[in-house]
């Protein structure tokens, strides 16, 4: 089964599909692979191949993939999408105070589409970083069974003895649940707040815009 699924897709994707199913960073994939950091994004990169010991650990998690790589189950969603674009300020019934200036209004639109860009990269990230470690604790829940429990594949006492060490380490880097502290949790708050109201800005002036001399 390894072998058959090791070749499913190249090693290159292979190795982001895990880590990202699993809510792995590169360091972590590598101490479980037995290859460093840097080795991993060089895999990644398509630089370097994974060591035979490596390819043989890889494909194992990858069976976990959900198909068509694998045979496992979806991971969690993501928790932290960005939200739709809100509903515009000024609605068709509501009478304009007098003349629009259609530059004023490009200016604003220009300024508002910034900050949107910055919003959504900084939510980007800390939906990111919330979603890894859910999954990471996912995972810590169904790889023990799931790394273990390929008949076709059998893990030797010194196979189990590593993935034991290698989830000992994963669950030590876990922060307690939930899986963001309360500061991280209000900026993530005020960050969907900032988004909605600069896109709901944003959304009632391109209709403004339509009706500007």
């Amino acid at each position: 089964m390894a072998h058959a699924l090791r070749n499913s897709i190249p090693s290159t994707s292979l190795s982001m599909a895990v880590r990202k199913h699993f809510g792995l960073t590169q360091a972590e994939l590598g101490r479980y692979l037995g290859v460093s950091e840097q080795h991993i994004g060089n895999i990644e990169a398509g630089r370097r191949t994974t060591t035979p010991q490596g390819t043989l650990r890889l494909a194992r998690l990858a069976r976990l993939l959900p198909p068509p790589e694998g045979v496992g189950s979806a991971a969690p969603a993501e928790a932290y999408a960005p939200p739709a674009v809100p509903t515009r300020l000024f609605g068709p019934e509501q009478a304009l105070p007098g003349p629009l200036a259609a530059a004023a209004l490009l200016k604003r639109q220009r300024q508002c589409s910034r900050r949107i860009g910055l919003l959504r990269r900084d939510l980007h990230v800390l939906g990111q970083r919330a979603t890894a470690h859910e999954r990471r604790r996912w995972a810590l829940a169904v790889l023990p069974t799931a790394l273990t429990a390929a008949p076709t594949d059998p893990a030797t006492p010194a196979e189990l003895a590593h993935l034991e060490h290698w989830l000992t380490e994963l669950a030590a880097t876990l922060p307690p649940a939930p899986a963001l502290r309360p500061d991280t949790a209000t900026a993530l708050a005020l960050l969907l707040v900032r988004l909605a109201a600069v896109e709901a800005e944003a959304a009632t002036l391109a209709q403004l815009l339509t009706k500007a001399a």
